[in-house]
This record gives structure tokens, sequence and C-alpha cells, in this order.
């Protein structure tokens, strides 16, 4: 069964830790050693698995190349900043969608993945028409995003559905 809270775990420490680790192993020209260990380290934290990998030990990672790059930070002008909320937010989605491909049944992938790009398809013919009434151009990002949260949520009441079956069906 697949855990959705694993699934979004992943999805934030992979969100949180590319932007450290892509500064610090640019920046560490001069201390070679740091720029190499920060590789390792953002590949355990980057690449971390669905299936296998400690979690605890991909925060501690992520939490040393926090600190490297706020060492780093205090002597560099191109540090990168946090993302803005909504930034984070689709960020940490994207990874967790890449996320989920990795646990669910190619069935589940190929029905998320056909109702996703109708949703698409519909959304963005929408935005390019020209000369839509503004009140129908609303009404199409307020579709697009309920029926995008829509599937997020029938991912997670599908899995509690399953968890129930699981229990009480024997």
């Amino acid at each position: 069964m697949v855990s959705f809270g694993r699934a979004w775990r992943i999805a934030a420490l992979r969100q949180r830790g590319v932007g450290p680790a892509a500064f610090v192993a640019a920046c560490g020209g001069r201390d070679e050693e740091r720029s190499r260990q920060a590789r390792e380290l953002a590949t355990g934290v980057c690449t971390l698995a669905y299936d296998g990998g400690d979690l605890d030990a991909a925060e501690d990672a992520l939490r040393t190349l926090e600190a490297w790059a706020d060492d780093l930070g205090d002597h560099h002008p191109y540090r990168p900043g946090a993302p803005r909320p909504d930034a984070a937010d689709r960020l940490t989605r994207d990874h967790f969608k890449d996320v989920l491909r990795e646990a669910l049944t190619t069935p589940a992938r190929d029905w998320m993945s056909g109702t996703r790009l109708s949703l698409d398809v519909h959304y963005n013919a929408l935005c390019r028409a020209r000369g839509l009434d503004p009140r129908v151009r609303e009404d199409a990002f307020s579709l697009y995003g309920r029926g995008t949260m829509a599937l997020d949520l029938g991912r997670r009441e599908a899995a509690r559905l399953r968890q129930l079956r699981e229990t009480y069906v024997k």
C-alpha cells in the first residue's frame, strides 16, 4: 500500500535539498572535499527512493547541507534564497508526483495521468482563447484548481479506503 505521508516527506526533502546542495557543491571551490561531500549528501537526499532509504538520515544530510550553505552564504552574494511559498508548494507537488510514480501500480498511474492530461488540455485551450470573457477565465482557473486538488484528495481517499478494506475485509 502507498503511504502518502512517506511520499510527501520524501517530496519535501527533495524540494528542500536541491538548492543548498547545488550551492554548496558549486561554491565549495576553495574546499574541494566539502564540495565532494555535498554532492554525495545531495545524491542521498535527492534520489531518495520510495521503497527504501532512511528518511531520518536524509533529514540529517539536509540539515548538514543547509548549515554548510549558511556558512558559505555569509561570504557569497549569489546564495539562493528560499522559494516563495507558492513556488515551494509547486515544487514539492512535482517531487510528490515523481515519488508516486515510483510507488503506484501502472493502471493507477495511467488513470491519474489521463485525468490530469484531460484537465491540462482543456485548461490550456481556455487560457489560449482570445477575447474570452473574464468570468469564463476565472471559472477555468477555479475548475482547474479544484480538479487538480480533487486528484490529490482522491489519491489520499483511495489509500484510506484500501487501508480499511485490508483491515476489515479478509
